[in-house]
């Protein structure tokens, strides 16, 4: 049909210029017809080529609906395009012309971003190399601004020196022939300019046969003298844009380089030339900013790394991302080949952007997941092209500093600013792998490496069954160091709340078995001036307490009674009955409840029909103890009355109040809870009640995720242990000690993959940035298991098929367990696969029946994310277990 060729006419078409424009948006967005091979606007008329036996109603038909309707007048065989005049203005238009053509040729397309000839062809990616990489594998990266002044030029020289301090060999191009800053700052230090990239340009220029050898020799032998900085063991030398003196537009341009017989890529495999032939690994060209031809030929290859800086101001990141989208349509970098584009998002406080950054950061992200796409082959395969694009897109944050508004003038003094600011760190993912990789693992090793992290790892994912364990130790979380820290000279009042898998009843169980608060404070790598029994009154129901040398709950009432002491069955009788009681929604008759529990659990059965509230005042002037609760999500399982309402609240409120009331605190309590059950019982100051105990809530943010990850590994054995304690570690620290573990990347150390600490959290944390202890070991326990026996990656334990292989049942066993947390949310997530089938994801709220309270609900969980088009998205651990496809970034497939 011909309306399916129409597009909207929303610019007024005044001269040929603008006729070009529609004609080339047609071609690039697909709106193109068969028939049709060429147009081309001039001043004086528009030409069409056309396939033979094209007829002229087929052609006026589609010059109505591309440019509006009525737009075409004039006798049959003389077709007129009407230009918009005003009104009293004579009319104006250009004649077409239709030429059959039976042996058109589309030529050849250039890297440029204005193409000279209008055709179908525009609608696909421009022909990519001829070599997936670059000459000598040397990586090129390219600093692109759409608006001046957005700190492209700084970012350029840290991520230089950056390298060359990291021992790589650097050079610096000053790619901006137009206002060169770079080349300011080397000439103001007095460096040699023997050679400048307008010597290059014109030396490829007048190369000949396409062969950029000998114009590379030359250039190389003169940037000698060009080294800008000297390093240990790396290099930085700077290329200038010129050395003329008077201001002017350069002779040759880059785009002049595409001739007949040249490279597709001539430029940038150039850069790569002159980079080798003068030792060097690694080229950094700060391009001309905007949409300038200058900066065409290398943007347009995908095979360079390209960085796109913008700041917060709305033309600068509008700008950068429709230009991050036109390059999506013209070369898209292929995922696990290409560099991965990156962002960075400059020029922000960060006491008062945070809101315009998270949404500009959202921004980049789309439109740089746009850019990156799966090969046709090969990594269109991978399973989890969301987490990797989401991985491998996200723009880098280089907020506002002062000392960067106005540089000094010189190299040295640039440097002093840079570093001083941590520029380059900011960077640092960026940075290529390291030049030399650690010898690899001897086969036997990491085989068995990879079966002790496996059976560690299968060990502690349900903690209610092997927690009792005394020889597994605990990870000493911050939480549990701040509640140790807080609780000094006193025993803790606390409720800890956290979600199923946070490691709630671990830490119940490391309780139980160190027996004594000291005992644990000890084990948390904290001190305490105190120490008390610790009493355990309500036990997970699943939890075993049967092996052989393991201090359970029942051993330890048993113990603190002298005989035989209360059993879990007693205490949840006692429940039982406040349930039944005519006064089971009275928070005043819980509180009575509840301290019977805890005296029966301390002095054992013969407790029950005594005044609780006066046995445990004087046992307390006799004894400290600490009560540890956990299990209520077994006892509550629905909270469908108020009876359960009110004696969770009152657990949470009444009784911490009343032992705060007691002289010199002798009692004290933990009370470990899931987050919803909190949220249904107390309705009233939900929020203070919270942020009371908000430091100790079990939280894991990626950087715990991590260190879990090393902890595990380290104590199967199956790595060595760190120097430094592991609290004490850094980031980047547990990221070094984890690549034994994981690799570098996603793929080998020197591929275009993911960097797996990245990519590993990514994988495993749902949208509000959380990531549950328990989805981190068995994740573990997964890959481990399916790394058997893979000889072909000795330098790590978990291979990379098996870690993204490991997502499914990782992402399956996450949805059941949320299903018994939270029943309600669950069986909400399991709707929405029943669209799986037929919509892909992103998806509408519309596309599976989610209403506006279904969205809040998903959205406030964690488990839904709105893109900035309205379309919504699962996290990759819950999109697996409901089986949606995804067709947005990494996923895209170009042929």
């Amino acid at each position: 049909m011909v309306d399916s060729w129409a597009t909207a006419a929303s610019t007024n078409l005044l001269t040929w210029v603008d006729v070009d424009e529609r004609c080339a948006g047609l071609a690039v967005g697909g709106r193109w017809p068969e028939w049709l091979l060429e147009a081309s606007a001039w001043w004086d008329g528009l030409e069409l080529t056309v396939a033979p036996g094209t007829q002229e109603p087929t052609v006026r038909d589609w010059l109505d609906a591309a440019f509006g309707r009525g737009s075409v007048e004039g006798e049959p065989g003389e077709p007129v395009l009407m230009l918009d005049r005003p009104q009293g203005v004579p009319a104006e238009g250009l004649p077409v012309t239709v030429t059959p053509d039976n042996s058109f040729d589309p030529g050849d397309r250039t890297p440029r971003l204005r193409q000279r000839r209008i055709t179908g062809q525009l609608a696909r990616p421009l022909p990519r190399g001829e070599e997936p990489g670059l000459p000598h594998d040397v990586q090129v990266i390219a600093f692109h601004s759409f608006k001046g002044g957005a700190g492209r030029t700084v970012h350029a020289v840290a991520l230089a020196d950056l390298l060359a301090a990291r021992g790589h060999g650097v050079l610096l191009v000053d790619g901006d022939l137009e206002a060169p800053g770079i080349t300011w700052m080397h000439q103001a230090q007095g460096g040699a300019c023997d050679v400048s990239y307008e010597d290059l340009l014109a030396l490829l220029h007048g190369s000949t046969d396409g062969d950029a050898a000998q114009a590379a020799r030359v250039a190389a032998g003169y940037l000698l003298n060009q080294e800008a900085a000297r390093y240990a063991d790396g290099k930085l030398v700077v290329l200038p844009a010129t050395r003329r003196a008077r201001l002017g537009p350069p002779r040759i341009e880059p785009v002049d380089l595409h001739t007949p017989g040249r490279p597709r890529h001539f430029l940038t495999e150039a850069l790569a030339h002159v980079a080798a032939a003068a030792g060097l690994d690694t080229v950094i060209v700060d391009l001309r900013a905007g949409a300038s031809e200058l900066s065409a030929p290398i943007l347009l290859d995908s095979r360079v790394q390209r960085v796109f800086v913008a700041t917060l101001s709305s033309q600068s990141l509008d700008g950068t991302e429709r230009l991050i989208r036109q390059l999506a349509v013209d070369a898209p970098a292929f995922t696990g080949q290409d560099p991965s584009p990156a962002g960075v998002i400059t020029q922000y406080r960060l006491d008062t952007h945070t809101e315009e950054v998270t949404r500009a950061r959202a921004r980049l992200s789309e439109a740089l997941e746009e850019l990156c796409v799966a090969q046709p082959t090969g990594d269109a395969g991978l399973p989890t092209p969301e987490v990797d694009a989401q991985v491998l897109t996200e723009p880098l944050l280089s907020p506002f500093r002062e000392e960067l508004l106005a540089l000094p003038r010189s190299w040295d003094d640039v440097l002093d600013v840079v570093r001083r600011c941590g520029v380059g760190e900011r960077l640092a993912e960026l940075a290529p792998v390291r030049l030399t990789a650690p010898d690899p693992v001897p086969v036997t090793d990491v085989s068995d490496g990879r079966e002790r992290l496996y059976e560690r790892a299968q060990t502690l994912i349900f903690a209610e069954k092997t927690a009792l364990d005394g020889a597994l130790g605990f990870l000493a979380t911050e939480p549990l160091r701040r509640l140790v820290g807080d609780h000094r000279t006193s025993l803790p009042v606390a409720v800890v709340v956290g979600a199923k898998g946070a490691g709630k009843t671990f830490t119940y169980a490391r309780l139980c078995a160190e027996g004594e608060w000291s005992r644990f404070a000890g084990k948390a790598n904290g001190t305490v001036q105190l120490t008390a029994p610790v009493v355990p009154v309500l036990d997970p129901t699943n939890m075993d307490q049967t092996a052989e040398g393991r201090t359970g709950p029942q051993d330890r009432r048993n113990a603190l009674a002298g005989g035989e002491g209360a059993s879990a069955q007693d205490i949840r009788q006692l429940i039982n009955e406040g349930l039944r009681s005519p006064h089971s929604t009275d928070v005043d008759h819980w509180r009575t409840v509840w301290l019977r529990c805890m005296a029966v659990a301390a002095l054992g059965p013969a407790a029950k029909d005594k005044d609780p509230e006066t046995l445990l005042v004087d046992h307390g002037k006799q004894q400290r103890l600490l009560f540890v609760i956990d299990g209520l999500e077994d006892f509550f399982q629905v909270l469908d009355g108020e009876d359960k309402r009110a004696a969770l609240r009152s657990l949470f409120t009444e009784v911490p109040d009343w032992l705060r009331t007691l002289r010199g605190r002798p009692l004290g309590i933990v009370i470990f809870a899931r987050r919803d059950l909190v949220l249904r019982a107390v309705r009233q100051n939900t929020g203070q009640f919270l942020d009371r105990y908000a430091s100790y809530e079990l939280r894991w943010d990626v950087q715990e995720a991590l260190r879990l990850a090393l902890w595990v590994a380290e104590t199967a054995r199956a790595v060595a242990a760190p120097r430094t304690d592991l609290m004490d570690l850094s980031e980047d620290r547990i990221a070094e000690e984890l690549v034994p573990v994981w690799g570098a990347k996603m793929g080998r150390e020197r591929s275009r993959q993911a960097r797996s600490q990245r990519w590993v959290p990514a994988a495993l944390a749902d949208f509000n940035g959380q990531v549950q202890a328990r989805d981190v070991v068995r994740f573990l326990s997964e890959a481990a298991e399916r790394s058997r026996g893979d000889s072909d990656w000795p330098d790590r334990l978990l291979t990379p098929a098996a870690m993204r292989d490991a997502l499914v049942p990782c992402s399956r066993a996450k949805l059941d367990e949320l299903a018994q947390e939270n029943p309600a949310l669950g069986k909400r997530l399991r709707s929405l696969g029943e669209f799986a089938a037929t919509v892909p994801m992103p998806f509408t709220a519309e596309d599976v029946r989610l209403d506006a309270n279904g969205v809040a609900e998903l959205m406030e969980a964690g488990a839904l994310s709105m893109d900035l088009d309205g379309r919504y998205r699962l996290p990759e651990i819950y999109r697996h277990a409901l089986g949606f496809r995804t067709v947005r970034g990494g996923a895209r497939v170009v042929s």
